[in-house]
């Protein structure tokens, strides 16, 4: 019996050997085949991210975009509507706030047509909402205006290749507004400053404007709709 345990031990010793060297080697082949490839990922994703910015890098001649944006407007002269709502709720005895509508919220739809980042003509529709809610009152107001126009803007390059500017505006609006048994139209000008990226794919614009739209009802004694006010907001250019 000892002789034929050695001499199975003797046979089966060089198999395992050999069976650990092929355990060996495919593990060792399985790791260089996984850094292989995590390294040609890397290698593409990175050939992929330079492509992109160098083809960012020369502004094109002429681009188109779309763009939604959205403005928040701090009114500056709205006193008949501040009048009107202060005469409405008279006979309310208000604790706290004010019933002076002070605030817009001002959602937009456009496209923009960019020559070499340098010009651009921003066709837009515009839709505006300056709600008051006011607490312990049955009453609740809406200050609506639509708007449709057109702006251009001057880009003024900050760096050679022209991708962030800062941008310098002006254009004309058409302004429908109503608030309560209140409408008026009227066409406005609208002036802006702001920055804007410029690359060829997404171009976000941070806007400052001064939008000057106001009416009269002349079917209510001339009474005013003045939706003039200070904008901030963003463009998500596309």
């Amino acid at each position: 019996m000892p002789a034929n345990k050695a001499h199975i031990e003797t046979v089966l010793f060089p198999i395992y050997y050999i069976l650990q060297i092929h355990l060996f080697s495919f593990t060792l082949y399985l790791i260089l085949k996984n850094m292989i490839m995590k390294d040609l990922t890397l290698l593409v994703v990175g050939l992929f991210l330079v492509l992109n910015l160098t083809a960012q890098d020369e502004p094109k001649p002429f681009q188109f975009k779309f763009f939604p944006s959205i403005h928040f407007g701090f009114f500056t002269n709205n006193d008949a509507v501040n009048e009107f709502i202060a005469e409405d709720l008279s006979n309310y005895n208000i604790l706290k706030g004010t019933t002076d509508v002070i605030m817009s919220f001002n959602l937009g739809l456009g496209v923009g047509l960019r020559f070499a980042n340098l010009v651009e003509v921003q066709p837009l529709l515009e839709y505006s909402l300056a709600p008051k809610v006011i607490s312990g009152a049955d009453k609740n107001y809406n200050f609506n205006k639509f708007s449709g126009g057109a702006i251009a803007n001057f880009l003024i390059p900050l760096s050679a290749n022209r991708k962030n500017s800062i941008l310098v505006g002006a254009g004309i609006m058409y302004n429908s507004m109503s608030f309560d048994e209140f409408s008026a139209s009227g066409i406005n000008p609208r002036f802006q400053i702001g920055y804007s990226m410029n690359n060829n794919r997404f171009n976000p614009q941070i806007i400052l404007a001064a939008d000057l739209a106001k009416g009269k009802d002349e079917k209510h004694e001339n009474f005013e709709l003045n939706y003039t006010s200070i904008r901030f907001g963003v463009n998500l250019n596309f």
